[in-house]
C-alpha cells in the first residue's frame, strides 16, 4: 500500500504543467512536427509535439538530447521514418 505522502506527491507531479516554447516546426502532407523547448526549468530539454490532419497526437520529451536530436525527430516524423506514438 502506499504511504499518503507518495500518493499527494506523484498527483502534485502529474498536475504540474511544462512551460516550453516552439524552437521550429516542419510539415509534409498532412503530418506536422515542431520542435519544442522547455523553459524556467533548472535544465531544459528538447521535444517534438506530432500532428495528423492538424490534430495533435501528444508530445515526445527527450531529455539529456540535443537540439539535432529533436529536429531530426521532427524531419523524420514528417518524411514517414518515425511514427508515433513510438
Amino acid at each position: 500500500m502506499q504511504s499518503t505522502s507518495a500518493m499527494i506527491q506523484r498527483k502534485m507531479e502529474s498536475s504540474m504543467k511544462t512551460t516550453y516554447m516552439e524552437v521550429s516546426s516542419y510539415q509534409e502532407r498532412n503530418l506536422k512536427a515542431t520542435v519544442l523547448r522547455t523553459s524556467g526549468l533548472k535544465e531544459n530539454y528538447y521535444g517534438c509535439r506530432f500532428y495528423i490532419d492538424d490534430s495533435s497526437l501528444g508530445i515526445e520529451w527527450y531529455k539529456n538530447k540535443s537540439e539535432q536530436y529533436a529536429e531530426n525527430a521532427a524531419e523524420n516524423y514528417v518524411q514517414g521514418i518515425k511514427k508515433y506514438p513510438v
